[in-house]
């Protein structure tokens, strides 16, 4: 069987970017000869010519065209193959799971996250989005051990058993639809007059099924267990609700939707912030790309 060689594939992608056989000889640091020897041995077991040599300067053939990309992606993928078995060898994960819970405002976490991909490129991300009712409460699937490495939850949903960093302070704000008749109102507004509004929030599945009340001051409300599906309703002017300011503020800018004034009182006290926390298991301490998302996330000076 005709053996090709990483090696020619390197002289053949170095011909094309240095434009003539010295120029790749001088930038591999060899003699021209063993170049073309080695571009030689490559056409003939490719069969046909990879250069046109009756110009000054060798330019592509039909055939050269069509096999250099082929030959870039070998080396890239060779390359890749490289730098992952390194980084195993120095106790790098292959693959990170990061379990994030439904209602966290995913573009808090996007820079973060982009800056992993160019640290770790060859780590393997596993983004687990969960449903609020599995994210939450000391049972909660997304909590049980080897479901993540990392999660990311409002830290009230997170048992002690977890070591927790903040990431950021989530202001939650009242709004309602520029439609909606809340909107239309002035001053501010108490529970006696919300309690008139279908208010939608944001639940658990038991708590839906349940139909208990936490921080709810309408007769009637709608049980959401997604918070993108809530935020669409208040959106549509179905019903008011809190919200994360970051998810809202184009909608606030926008005028599709308006901040409500609401007061505190003894019927209704509203939830004006939630700790957003990046956290891990005490008994599974993420890796080294783990623990630099980890410091990342929480602006701790990132480590590897």
């Amino acid at each position: 069987m005709d053996a090709y060689t990483l090696d020619q594939f390197a002289i053949f992608i170095a011909v094309v970017e240095a434009g003539s056989f010295s120029g790749a000889a001088r930038k591999l640091n060899r003699a021209q000869s063993a170049i073309t020897y080695a571009m030689q041995k490559l056409e003939d077991h490719v069969g046909a010519a990879l250069f046109d040599r009756s110009t000054y300067r060798p330019t592509l053939s039909e055939a050269g065209r069509i096999l250099l990309p082929k030959a870039q992606r070998i080396m890239d993928d060779v390359a890749r193959f490289r730098s992952s078995a390194l980084e195993l060898s120095r106790g790098l994960e292959a693959q990170l799971r990061v379990a994030v819970a439904g209602g966290v405002p995913m573009n808090l976490l996007t820079p973060a996250l982009a800056d992993f991909r160019d640290m770790f490129p060859t780590v393997q991300v596993r983004l687990i989005v969960q449903p609020f009712s599995m994210a939450t409460g000391r049972n909660a699937p997304a909590l049980a051990k080897g479901t993540a490495d990392l999660r990311i939850l409002y830290e009230q949903l997170l048992p002690g058993t977890f070591q927790r960093y903040l990431i950021s302070e989530i202001e939650l704000v009242t709004v309602a639809a520029s439609s909606h008749p809340l909107a239309r109102m002035t001053g501010v507004l108490d529970a006696q007059i919300l309690r008139d509004h279908l208010q939608l929030v944001l639940s658990e599945v038991e708590e839906a099924v349940a139909g208990e009340d936490v921080q709810v001051a309408a007769l009637n409300t709608w049980r959401v267990t997604d918070q993108s599906a809530r935020h669409s309703l208040i959106l549509a002017g179905i019903g008011w609700g809190s919200l994360p300011e970051a998810l809202v503020m184009d909608d606030l800018s926008s005028g599709r939707l308006v901040r409500l004034s609401v007061r505190d009182d003894g019927r209704f006290q509203q939830v004006r912030s939630l700790h957003l926390v990046v956290a891990h298991r005490q008994d599974e301490p993420p890796g080294p790309a783990g623990r630099w998302l980890l410091g990342r996330l929480s602006g701790a000076p990132p480590e590897v």
